[in-house]
């Protein structure tokens, strides 16, 4: 794929690019929008639809422009966007939503914060005694973490009163309309495939010309992009006082980037991932810096509630990673 752009102009690839996240994004939508229409008409409850098909489906982007950079060798790629995604997500987009007013953290939310930053510290610790190489073992690790996280989601909110109230919200669908949402499901999985691929493609030229790593690349604009489809709905969420169920879900994202993603990079990259130095030194560690103070805020006593100022704390912390990925190469 990357040879098809060698010798395009460096306007036409940056095009593609943006075309490319746009359609991406897009096309995960309609999957997963889909995916929870045939999810309720099999009668299963907003609830667990939210912890598993959601959050599954918000990771969808990362995870497509993963296997796209591991199809094409790009280790570094890989990386850079599943880690990215997970500053961005947790430092600008939750940074903007609380802006718009205090987000309570629930007990769940909070465990979660909790399990992504273990992982996030086992990750830093195995690379930085490892040479900077991840064990693959890890990978297993993080993969086998994953159906039992689900499992537990499925557990905790698959009481017996929430069957009886979703079995009289069960939404029953004719036989065509079921068949045409498995269509949609299976056109647009194929849609983000395909645009992934080109987003990969783009971002590999990009970086050769441009003379930064696609790591660099991948950690901020494609992250950024890839995260921007949920700005707007943790705004509108927090505009409506349900600012925790949008802290839930961005943490939620967090933990399936971790789990899913980088486990599944982590597991079937065709040579183990080496950590860049600058993700030793810098990513990884302002990562753990912010949820380490989403921990403080959340168990402080006094709080349990993220505030404006945290907000600010938060988006102080994203241009610090963005201008000094902009500062080095």
């Amino acid at each position: 794929m990357e040879q098809l752009f060698m010798n395009t102009p460096f306007i036409i690839i940056i095009f593609i690019f943006l075309l490319s996240l746009f359609i991406l994004s897009k096309s995960t939508d309609y999957l997963t929008d889909s995916a929870i229409l045939i999810s309720k008409s099999l009668g299963i409850s907003d609830i667990i639809i939210g912890a598993t098909v959601v959050s599954l489906g918000t990771s969808l982007p990362e995870f497509a422009t993963t296997i796209s950079a591991l199809i094409s060798g790009s280790n570094d790629l890989a990386l850079g966007n599943s880690l990215g995604s997970i500053i961005t997500n947790t430092s600008l987009i939750l940074s903007l939503g609380i802006l718009y007013g205090s987000i309570p953290v629930s007990k769940k939310s909070a465990s979660n914060v909790v399990i992504t930053f273990l992982g996030l510290i086992g990750l830093y610790l195995a690379s930085l005694f490892n040479n900077s190489l991840i064990p693959r073992v890890l990978g297993y690790t993080l993969l086998i973490a994953l159906p039992l996280y689900l499992l537990q989601s499925f557990n905790n909110n698959n009481s017996t009163e929430t069957i009886e109230q979703n079995k009289s919200l069960k939404e029953k669908l004719s036989f065509d309309k079921l068949l045409m949402l498995f269509i949609k499901v299976i056109i647009s999985g194929l849609i983000v495939a395909l645009s992934s691929s080109f987003l990969v493609a783009t971002v590999q030229v990009s970086a050769s010309r441009v003379g930064i790593s696609e790591a660099i690349i991948s950690a901020t604009v494609v992250a950024l992009g890839t995260s921007l489809p949920e700005l707007s709905t943790v705004i509108s969420s927090a505009k409506k006082g349900y600012g925790g169920l949008a802290f839930g879900n961005l943490v939620g994202a967090s933990l399936m980037n971790l789990l899913f993603v980088l486990g599944t990079a982590i597991t079937f990259s065709k040579t183990p991932i080496t950590v860049p130095k600058s993700f030793l030194i810098f990513h990884f560690p302002i990562a753990m810096v912010i949820f380490l103070y989403l921990l403080f805020s959340i168990y402080n006593p006094k709080k349990h509630v993220l505030t404006k100022k945290d907000g600010a704390f938060l988006i102080i912390i994203y241009i610090l990673y963005i201008s000094y990925n902009l500062l080095t190469k």
